[in-house]
This record gives C-alpha cells, sequence and structure tokens, in this order.
C-alpha cells in the first residue's frame, strides 16, 4: 500500500489560504459533476487545536471562504468539535473527519464526495481494491470499499478508521470515495483519481470484462511508486 506519510515543507498555510482553498475545491467538486449541489465535505487541519470544514446543506458550488466552519477540536462535543461561531452548522459528516485526523496524525485535508461512477460500482457490487488501470496503482495502491453505514451516524468513522490507517483512498459503499492528503488539493486529486478509475472500470464492464491487474504486476508498480517517492 501506499500512504504517505510526509509533512509539508513550506509550514502550515494561512486560514484565509485555507478557507479559499476549500471554497475552490468544492466548487471544482461540484462542476466536474462528483456532486448534487448539497453533498460531499471537504475539511483541513488549522495548527494543532482547529478544522475548517464545509456548512451543512449548502450548495458546494457557490460556497465563500467566510462560509467554511471553524471548529475547535473538542472531545467533550458530541461530533469532537465544536464550532466557533455557534449559528454555522458543519458537516453531519464531521465525526467521520475528526476520527480520521486522530487515526493518520500525518493526515491534513480530507475530501468526500458521492462521485457518481465509483458510488455505481458499489451499487453493483464492484470493488477497486484491484485497480485496473497501472496509474491508480502507483498513485494510490488499492482502493476499498467499506461496507454500507448510515450516513451522519457513529457507524461511518466506526467502519472507516480501520482501514484509513493503511490507505489514502476508500469508498464508501453507496456513498462515495473518501481521500486523505497533506493538502485539499491533494486529496481532490486523490478523489479524482478514484473517480477516473471508476468511469474506466464501468465502461470495461459495459463491453463484457474488467480484469484487474495481476498481483504480481501490481506489485511491481508499488515498488516502482515507492521508488518514485523516495526521489
Amino acid at each position: 500500500m501506499q500512504v504517505s506519510r510526509a509533512p509539508f515543507s513550506k509550514g502550515p498555510p494561512s486560514e484565509h489560504t485555507l478557507r479559499r482553498a476549500l471554497a475552490d475545491a468544492a466548487r471544482v467538486l461540484y462542476e466536474r459533476g462528483h456532486n448534487a449541489p448539497p453533498d460531499g465535505n471537504l475539511s483541513a487541519r488549522l495548527g494543532e487545536r482547529y478544522l475548517l470544514c464545509t456548512p451543512s446543506g449548502v450548495h458546494k458550488g457557490r460556497l465563500a471562504p467566510e462560509d467554511l466552519v471553524k471548529l475547535a477540536r473538542d472531545p467533550r462535543a458530541p461530533l469532537g468539535a465544536r464550532a466557533i461561531e455557534p449559528r454555522q452548522r458543519a458537516s453531519s459528516e464531521l465525526r467521520m473527519h475528526v476520527a480520521l485526523y486522530d487515526a493518520r496524525p500525518d493526515v491534513l485535508a480530507i475530501a468526500h464526495a458521492h462521485c457518481p461512477h465509483a458510488v455505481a460500482l458499489t451499487v453493483a457490487g464492484h470493488t477497486l481494491d484491484r485497480p485496473v488501470v497501472p496509474e491508480a496503482i502507483l498513485a494510490l495502491g488499492s482502493i476499498p470499499t467499506v461496507p454500507y453505514a448510515s450516513p451522519t451516524t457513529a457507524d461511518v468513522p466506526a467502519a472507516v478508521v480501520g482501514i484509513a490507517r493503511d490507505h489514502d483512498a476508500f469508498i464508501l459503499e453507496r456513498h462515495g470515495p473518501v481521500c486523505l492528503g497533506r493538502s485539499i488539493e491533494e486529496a481532490v486529486s486523490r478523489l479524482e483519481i478514484v473517480e477516473h478509475t471508476a468511469k474506466i472500470t464501468l465502461l470495461a464492464l459495459a463491453t463484457g470484462s474488467a480484469a484487474p491487474i495481476d498481483e504480481a504486476e501490481s506489485a511491481r508498480l508499488r515498488e516502482i511508486a515507492r521508488a518514485l517517492a523516495m526521489r
């Protein structure tokens, strides 16, 4: 598995920069068809104590930087964090984001979207655990599917934490990809790799079959990825 562990080399971004990056990423995901207007959620660490997160139920293609919700990490809060400005309502999947940050201290941003091809693949009972194209393996290794859990409930973080310790990208069954990164740009890039791979897989299945890359070549690709990461 290829899992990133390297921290930022240029220091943490400012709150203004993070707000702009999250708003831009939400717009891109909507415009590229990865989400319906209120769907998906993005977040990023803001220092050790705070998070920025997309608001709940808001059109993700129209977010302004000031719409992002600032939260203080608080284990006593029901979702593991509390909004600095109480009138703002963070994503209903905040509990999942907090659990992922707790499990992966190296992760600085998270992107979750309801990508149609990735979701359709899970509905049809297929998985990207063994991808069909080399680029997916080079970038992400395997892309497991997390068994279905009711969205917004505590069942979701309980289901994802174990998988997230060894993977930067995975797909929630019937709910869409979750991708982790050292920046929101990296997390979104990984999410688009997942959706692109899912689209190729579905097109192949529509023509008859979608044979995954065999294990020997998959292992070789993982070695190449590790070697490239060390340069």
